[in-house]
């Protein structure tokens, strides 16, 4: 009976209550939220793996060249959420020849590119193209009892490829980047390898850059 009378005094009371009955406060809507005051304006990146040789004489089980080590740095700027462009380096560390124990390139590249991406939630997959100079350099080295001086030459060259990365720590973000470079000619005093192909796979640190947004 108790319980009763603390329930109906409750009710009777109810309405001169401020709080009661009242709706929660609506939540703002995205259009009323504060303009974000930095923005995205590019990546730094570091890579590190593999340039494998493909095709031609220079990929050539036999005679030809062996797989090599390979870094890369690269710095990006953001056009809007799709396109951005950039510039990328590469060294190759050393491809040795299969045959020729003393025979060695190491290949450094500089590379201007354009870079599509397609963000899916927190993953983002991007398409890259870039074209640039390869810069190619050979130590001095012994083949059949003849010795060969050292040799460097330059070349244009394309490179065309895509990628996957994924939140990482501290704001970075961290994917596999997959790449077909290819040279246009690779031809010094001591040897022509005429045009090669390098399929490229390296582990990717992407760094965000933010700036704060101009005054109005």
């Amino acid at each position: 009976m108790m319980r009763l009378s603390f329930f109906a005094l409750l009710f009777a009371f109810a309405p001169a209550c401020p709080l009661f009955g009242q709706a929660a406060p609506a939540l703002p809507g995205l259009e009323d939220l504060p303009e974000p005051t930095r923005y995205l304006a590019g990546y730094v990146s570091a890579a590190g793996g593999w340039s494998v040789p493909a095709g031609g004489h220079w990929g050539d089980s036999g005679s030809g060249f062996k797989p090599s080590r390979i870094f890369s740095l690269a710095a990006s700027k953001r056009v809007d959420e799709l396109l951005g462009y950039g510039l990328e380096s590469s060294y190759s560390l050393r491809h040795d020849n299969r045959e020729l124990k003393d025979l060695r390139l190491k290949i450094f590249s500089l590379s201007p590119f354009v870079k599509v991406s397609f963000p899916e939630g927190n993953t983002l997959y991007y398409g890259i193209l870039g074209a640039g100079l390869y810069q190619w350099s050979q130590p001095a080295f012994t083949a059949e009892g003849t010795r060969y001086g050292s040799d460097s030459g330059s070349s244009a060259g394309i490179n065309l490829g895509a990628g996957v990365s994924y939140p990482f720590w501290f704001g970075t973000r961290i994917g596999l980047d997959l790449r077909w470079h290819h040279i246009f000619n690779m031809k010094g005093s001591n040897f022509d390898l005429a045009s090669a192909d390098n399929l490229n796979a390296q582990l990717v640190l992407h760094y965000g850059v933010w700036k704060d947004k101009a005054a109005p």
